[in-house]
């Protein structure tokens, strides 16, 4: 297991080679990397191919969140163990975004931002917004291609899934905001499921609760977001979570773990994920 946080790219590839899983390339990206150009490779893993109940897991859009590939990385064995015990096929995206990811930076090499941008919703009056407020009424929404190059590879290779996952997990941490607790969750209308999982997960580490918030901006539209008292914030912002979640599968997850947290808890935090939302899957 490794805790160690300055772990590049290679590193974390060679790893999952290293425990023996076979990588599927769905692209390649150039950057320019320290002043010198870079070839990424970009990967993904099928466990389990011929199951049918899937498990979407992606992680490492954001580079400064590493670590949350690391941690996939070394609770993934037992992962699997679960997925073959239960049945389940698990695809998984281990580093959406190397060249962030090396440089520990939030989007890739080249700045192309916002990298978890996979629709727009139209709002009444026409107008095509990233996120919606709190209760705000949308008439459609929109696929649009990310402006980062690597998300657009991750785009193209899910719409050649032949059916969608039935639940999604997309690993990711955050800095500050997080003062009282470790970790809490986007979610969409399975509350219920949700805080069954974050039970147990609370039982080794602590919820963040009420009074962690924050504000996004939109645009221009200022976006308020707020912990609930369970430790959940409900928020339609145009990620891949919210994607699969209006192409109805309501089992979709952003799960975010504190930055400050040691890497082998934050493991136990994404493995709780990971064995809840297949229980939910293959009941």
């Amino acid at each position: 297991m490794s805790d160690k946080k300055d772990m590049t790219y290679d590193e974390l590839i060679q790893g999952y080679r290293d425990k023996g899983y076979e990588l599927e390339r769905y692209g390649q990206v150039k950057e320019i990397v320290r002043d010198q150009p870079r070839y990424y490779p970009l990967y993904k893993i099928i466990i389990n191919p011929d199951y049918e109940k899937t498990l979407l897991i992606t992680t490492g859009f954001h580079g400064e969140e590493f670590n949350g590939p690391i941690s996939i990385l070394n609770i993934f064995d037992e992962a699997v163990d679960f997925a073959k015990e239960r049945r389940a096929r698990y695809i998984l995206y281990p580093c959406i975004n190397p060249s962030g990811f090396d440089l520990h930076k939030r989007y890739n090499a080249s700045d192309e931002e916002q990298n978890n941008d996979f629709m727009r919703y139209e709002l009444e009056d026409g107008k095509l917004v990233g996120i919606l407020q709190p209760g705000e009424k949308f008439i459609t929404y929109k696929p649009i291609k990310s402006p980062a190059k690597e998300v657009r590879y991750l785009q193209r290779d899910l719409d050649k899934m032949e059916v969608d996952p039935h639940a999604v997990l997309d690993v990711h941490q955050q800095q500050g905001c997080l003062e009282n607790g470790d970790f809490y969750a986007y979610y969409y209308d399975n509350r219920a499921d949700c805080l069954e999982i974050m039970e147990e997960i609370g039982t080794f580490a602590k919820v963040a609760r009420k009074g962690s918030a924050w504000n996004f901006d939109d645009n221009g539209r200022l976006i308020k977001c707020q912990i609930d008292d369970d430790g959940l914030v409900l928020l339609h912002d145009g990620s891949i979570t919210d994607w699969f979640y209006r192409r109805g599968r309501k089992n979709s997850i952003c799960a975010e773990t504190n930055t400050d947290l040691p890497v082998d808890k934050v493991g136990m935090v994404n493995l709780a994920w990971i064995k809840g939302l297949t229980k939910l899957i293959t009941k």
